[in-house]
């Protein structure tokens, strides 16, 4: 196994077949800069990203936006449920200074400004479909993503991926060529092969703490992707290494590139 990409195809089917060990930065450069923001993603670009994963929310006017969580508490200045905010309600709200007051500037971006952001770099996408709210029809959220992606030519490039396997589902069942990730509930414990056949996945993700070898085994046979999250340290990294899995999902994209750099040498 090969442990870079260098494929100059843009494409995420190629790259998932190639057996190459590649980036995902999670949430952009989390652990260097406020998560789903623009500079976070810049920081993954410029670490040497392959993969920059971002969690959606929708708006009460139904713009898709970064945002990991429901509420705006945690990562804002904001406060409540993203969805009682319109869009344009949103400009004001600090998406940066929880993590640092020298990121006060940034704010909560569209997914078309991080998907025209990543287009520029050839980068490919992972969206992660957060599960619904109480009363929410998951297909409105699941259509609203994919119509965004489809809009920007990036659907060769794009992974959807979701713990919540119906919207995945939904999503394969409508849009046959879309490329679908379905992330292990905590918990479950199906070979990543029983959950493809049952939602018609393209790949499987699972943390370090559930990856063990027969699941490993499983997916290379299936010739599934296997992504594993969250390579954060130089432990997680030489534990990754005994495995086959090939997405190595990461806070610190930049230290990963330099672990994987280091690891070619030996």
């Amino acid at each position: 196994m090969t442990d870079t990409f260098s494929d100059k195809e843009y494409s995420l089917r190629i790259l998932a077949e190639s057996g190459t060990r590649f980036i995902v930065a999670h949430r952009g450069s989390s652990g260097t800069a406020p998560e789903n923001t623009l500079i976070s993603l810049q920081k993954a670009i410029d670490a040497g990203a392959s993969v920059i994963e971002v969690d959606v929310q929708l708006t009460k006017d139904n713009q898709v936006v970064l945002l990991h969580d429901p509420h705006l508490g945690r990562t804002t200045s904001g406060k409540g449920l993203i969805s009682n905010y319109t869009y344009s309600e949103l400009h004001s709200i600090d998406a940066g200074s929880w993590f640092d007051t020298k990121y006060s500037a940034e704010r909560i971006p569209l997914l078309y400004e991080a998907i025209e952001l990543l287009k520029k770099h050839k980068i490919f996408v992972n969206i992660e479909i957060k599960p619904p709210q109480p009363q929410e029809d998951f297909k409105k959220r699941v259509d609203a993503i994919t119509d965004i992606v489809i809009q920007a030519h990036m659907s060769e490039v794009t992974l959807f991926g979701s713990f919540h396997h119906h919207s995945l589902a939904y999503l394969k069942k409508i849009y046959h060529n879309l490329y679908t990730s379905a992330i292990n509930v905590p918990g479950d414990k199906r070979l990543p092969s029983e959950i493809a056949k049952e939602i018609n996945c393209d790949a499987f993700v699972c943390s370090l703490k559930e990856l063990n070898h027969r699941r490993d085994d499983d997916a290379f046979a299936h010739k599934l992707m296997m992504g594993v999250y969250s390579i954060n340290s130089e432990k997680d990294f030489k534990k990754i290494m005994k495995y086959n899995a090939c997405a190595l999902v990461s806070n610190f994209p930049s230290k990963l590139s330099d672990w994987l750099s280091n690891s070619q040498k030996q």
